[in-house]
């Protein structure tokens, strides 16, 4: 191939042989500086990259997941206590109301108990008078007077308890009116408003989610195209060393020659043309390939440049809401969740004082029963010791007839004593329900619960975001500079063509051989033995073999090849 390449051109030569070589030895010694550089440069686009890559990944990641469910989860669960809260406060307004009217009816049901307990006293002295020291009436005086006082102690605290409980009602009934004010103000605009920052942030996160997804996928594109570009760089020192080795064997030919005085002008010619057609061959394949390669390699580099550009545009999809910079829905969700946390704030303090009410009328209701059960328990033993006291009488005749009569007024008290229990026993129940409603079973949690853990998520991730976002502008105009620097540096179109020239001039002065005299072929062997020991690629060798003065044996060449592969070619 390029023995017949070579045998076709023969311009006049256009500069010395010395020059071509020193020409070629300084286009060498240029290409490695310019690929140094460019490989430099884009290793620092790499670090970039990675850099401007994990900023964004702390940017699609700056709200944690589980924090941020739980933000979800209280603003949401906050905006539906704020909706409810209206058919609360008015059914809380009712439970007071019924509380009040309770605790008047109580008033006066303690009343006629102490009232039916004094009187069950006096029956009391009344059999006492009319036993006239009998002894086991006495004692029968004495056990009811006991009982009669554990009632009394027992209707008293019945009576305190009830106070209090009315005291309390007022202030909390003016806590819920104003409630009612405030709910009228806010209901429904504030809960939806904040219901939907909800929404808005749920939306959000899986905005985030998707472009995280989409980084990482542009990312792993740019560092393998980067890599690749790393990779390419290699052509540059390709080309240097195969430029050297042509250079190197125009001065081995010199030196050969040199040492070889005694040879015919003829034979030295011979040599002479046939070994500079090989080494014009090499620097035209070598032109083929840097040309072939470095035009691979710009490509490649201005591949890389649009999903750089992409990675700023899933930024800058950030703030598009109103030209905003990254994070600034946050900031205004921020803002508008602060405005909702001041709003519910007196709401929360209103709200509260009533399930304080509520939780104190519970346990008051619990107390007041366990009361009554004691005067029940009082009442059924006077009416059994009335009852005994009957059956007495009966035995005593005439003389027991008295205190018969007094023992079935007694019997006569203690049903009323039943009576007036069983209505104070309904009006416990009527505190009691209205305790249940005021408490919302559901609001035990969310009375005070604030939107403070959930401005925390917010705001951390909108630190995150600006930590993030800091510097990235600057990174993407590095990147882009490195990236027209190194393309530029590896832009070899003007030293192509400077090669091509070279490689021109220097195959003027070759001359291919094909038939060989015995003394051509001997040193020609000789001096390309020398010269193919200086290779180091395959691509060198394929070439060398087609310039060869005699066929060499397939088994030696093959062997001959495999051996500098796995030496040299690993690299290239």
């Amino acid at each position: 191939m390029y023995l017949s390449k070579i045998a076709d051109q023969h311009p006049e030569p256009v500069a010395a042989l010395e020059e071509v070589r020193l020409a070629l030895g300084g286009v060498a010694s240029n290409l490695d500086a310019r690929f140094v550089e460019a490989g430099t440069a884009l290793a620092h686009t790499y670090d970039i990259v990675e850099k401007l890559v994990s900023s964004l990944e702390r940017v699609t990641n700056a709200l944690d997941r589980e924090g941020t469910d739980a933000a979800i989860g209280n603003m949401r669960s906050t905006a539906d206590r704020l909706m409810r809260l209206p058919d609360v406060q008015a059914g809380r307004e009712q439970a007071l109301g019924a509380i009040l009217q309770a605790g008047n009816a109580l008033k006066s049901q303690i009343a006629q108990v102490n009232r039916t307990l004094r009187f069950l006293r006096i029956c009391g002295l009344n059999i006492k008078v009319a036993a006239a020291g009998m002894g086991e009436f006495s004692d029968f005086s004495d056990g009811m007077f006991a009982r009669l006082d554990i009632a009394e102690a027992e209707m008293q605290g019945i009576a305190r308890e009830v106070e209090r409980l009315a005291e309390g009602v007022p202030d909390v009934l003016a806590v819920e009116q104003q409630l009612a004010a405030e709910c009228a103000a806010v209901v429904p605009h504030v809960p939806a408003r904040l219901a939907d920052d909800a929404v808005a942030l749920q939306q959000h996160q899986a905005e985030l989610a998707k472009r995280a997804a989409q980084i990482a996928d542009v990312a792993r594109d740019v560092r393998t195209k980067v890599g690749i570009a790393l990779g390419a760089l290699q052509i540059g020192d390709i080309t240097r060393q195969r430029i050297e080795h042509v250079v190197d064997g125009g001065r081995l030919l010199d030196t050969f020659l040199g040492e070889r005085g005694e040879i015919s002008p003829a034979v030295a010619d011979a040599v002479r043309g046939h070994m500079l057609a090989l080494l014009a061959a090499q620097a035209f394949e070598t032109v083929t390939d840097f040309k072939r390669e470095t035009r691979l390699l710009s490509q490649s580099l201005h591949d890389i440049r649009p999903n750089t550009v992409a990675l700023l545009e899933l930024k800058d999809t950030e703030g598009s809401d109103g030209g905003q910079h990254e994070g600034s829905f946050l900031n205004v969700l921020e803002r508008s969740v602060v405005e909702v946390e001041s709003v519910t704030g007196q709401l929360r303090e209103a709200d509260a004082r009533s399930q304080q009410l509520g939780n104190a009328t519970s346990e008051t209701a619990r107390n007041l029963g366990e009361r009554l059960k004691n005067v029940h328990r009082v009442k059924k033993d006077v009416e059994h010791m009335a009852w005994n006291t009957d059956l007495r009488c009966y035995r005593m005749g005439n003389e027991g007839r008295s205190l018969a009569v007094i023992a079935s007024e007694i019997r006569g008290f203690s049903a009323t004593l039943e009576r007036i229990s069983a209505e104070i026993g309904g009006s416990f129940q009527q505190i009691a329900g209205a305790a249940e409603t005021i408490v919302d079973p559901q609001s035990d949690s969310e009375a005070g619960q604030s939107l403070g853990e959930s401005l925390e998520c917010i705001r951390e991730g909108g630190r995150k975001m600006r930590d993030g976002l800091s510097g990235l502008d600057d990174d993407a105009s590095q990147i882009a500079d490195i990236l027209r620097e190194a393309t530029e540096k590896v832009d070899c179109e003007e030293v192509s063509e400077m090669l091509a020239s070279l490689a021109a001039q220097l195959s003027a002065f070759a001359r291919p051989q094909t038939e060989f005299a015995d003394e051509t072929a001997l040193l020609l062997s000789e001096l390309l033995a020398v010269l193919a020991g200086s290779y180091t690629m395959a691509s060198e060798r394929v070439i060398h073999k087609q310039f060869a003065v005699t066929e060499e044996p397939e088994a030696e060449v093959s062997v001959t090849f495999d051996a500098d592969e796995d030496d040299d070619d690993g690299l290239f």
